[in-house]
């Protein structure tokens, strides 16, 4: 017997903000409770210090790009503009509460895309 697929816990389509994003955010749960966010068919722009949040800010579109690093969890840099990837979620955070996947540009604190996870 294999091991059980992860489970999925959310889901979400990115919405682009500064940069046309596509793609999907999935949350999935390991049989062992570890939790994480996955892109699936995700493409964005390439840009400078580009990292991953989990934000408590739902984004409201439009030139709705600013926000998302005021009450946030980081799961680290983003790995790749473009194909599948996986960011360990850590233990202990809630996602009725940072419901939100973000690619954010730190230099200029502006948020790539951000998808609703529900």
């Amino acid at each position: 017997e294999g091991e059980a697929l992860p489970a999925t816990v959310a889901r979400g389509r990115f919405i682009s903000l500064e940069h046309e994003t596509i793609g999907r955010a999935v949350v999935l749960e390991a049989e062992d409770g570890r939790r994480f966010l996955r892109f699936e068919d995700f493409e964005t722009s390439n840009g400078p210090d580009l990292l991953v949040y989990l934000s408590s800010k739902e984004p409201a579109g439009g030139d709705d790009w600013h926000g998302y690093d005021q009450d946030f969890v980081d799961l680290g840099p983003l790995k790749g503009n473009v194909g599948a990837q996986n960011y360990r979620i850590p233990p202990g955070v809630d996602l009725d509460g940072y419901s939100t996947a973000v690619v954010w540009c730190r230099r200029f604190e502006v948020g790539f895309a951000a998808a609703v996870l529900s």
